[in-house]
């Protein structure tokens, strides 16, 4: 008698989905505080979840630090995996049950926007047109959970504790000038600038920690009262002087011919960081402004 074995199909080794988006969440924001928030749960449901996870795989996901947790590893690896698939779920499920929000709402300070976003536009709605862009600027420093932003584009000092997000434009602060000054200071070095007029771009031109990158720091320095960025920008390009400014800022000038670089002197200080809403941050149309803007600044990232 031959009996017939039936072979049914495996079943899919899945842990279960809570401990999986706890530990996604946890290891995307790299906190268990920020993934609570996120997944509307407590610090402690984060922790069950995570430490059940690595119980059933065998592996730790995640190693303690003085600042907290960071990923191991194994973590990074499941993690680089895990994210791709949460974020297909979620597409499929918009496509499923209608048409996702066109709009994601931007805020910046009106110089990054002015000068380096604004020219862009066209590229932007060419990429992607089936985004409706809104850009708020400010000078103040929003709370964009509390403000309904989807994203903001920020300045962090390099020694901010308060520094956070996807950085975008870390190149350093270079002088700029018009082309006929650099070629009246042609070869003459950074003592030469020092002879200049400075043009100090509010709130914050690091010309001091500048010329102690040079080996001038006991340099008199002819400061020019003080003016925002893009006044002055506008400023050392009608030939006022010079301004010490990020590269990004200036490259409508740079390409016009108005300004140049006049050193090859940079001061690392800083950047601008986008930080996103938690609440936003999975949303397709958000990833896809979120990589544009990595994509077209990458020349500006040191």
């Amino acid at each position: 008698m031959v009996r017939q074995v039936l072979k049914l199909p495996m079943a899919r080794n899945l842990p279960p989905l809570n401990a999986l988006r706890a530990f996604e969440a946890a290891g995307r924001l790299g906190s268990f505080t920020r993934a609570a928030a996120e997944l509307n749960v407590s610090h402690s449901a984060i922790s069950r979840h995570v430490r059940g996870l690595e119980a059933r795989l065998n592996v730790h996901l995640f190693a303690k630090t003085a600042k907290g947790v960071e990923l191991t590893e194994p973590g990074r690896t499941y993690l680089a995996r895990l994210t791709p698939v949460f974020d297909e779920i979620s597409d499929a499920t918009e496509d499923l049950t209608g048409v996702p929000s066109p709009k994601v709402t931007l805020t910046s300070e009106q110089t990054i926007v002015e000068k380096w976003l604004i020219p862009r536009l066209q590229q932007f709605e060419a990429d992607c047109p089936q985004v409706d862009l809104v850009l708020l600027t400010t000078q103040k420093v929003l709370d964009i959970e509390a403000h309904d932003a989807d994203m903001a584009l920020r300045y962090f000092f390099k020694a901010s504790p308060q520094k956070k997000g996807i950085p975008v434009f870390t190149a350093p602060f270079r002088p700029y000038g018009t082309p006929d000054l650099a070629r009246k200071i042609a070869g003459a070095g950074a003592a030469a600038i020092a002879e200049q007029r400075l043009i100090p771009n509010a709130p914050y031109s690091p010309w001091e920690e500048w010329f102690e990158q040079a080996g001038l720091s006991g340099a008199r320095l002819d400061i020019q009262p003080s003016m925002n960025a893009v006044l002055a920008i506008a400023s050392a390009a009608a030939g006022n002087g010079i301004v010490l400014m990020t590269p990004e800022l200036v490259q409508p000038e740079v390409d016009a011919g108005r300004l140049v670089p006049l050193s090859d002197i940079a001061v690392d200080d800083g950047g601008y960081y986008l930080v996103i809403n938690q609440r936003a941050g999975r949303r397709r149309n958000v990833r896809t402004v979120r990589d544009w803007l990595l994509a077209q600044s990458s020349e500006y990232r040191q």
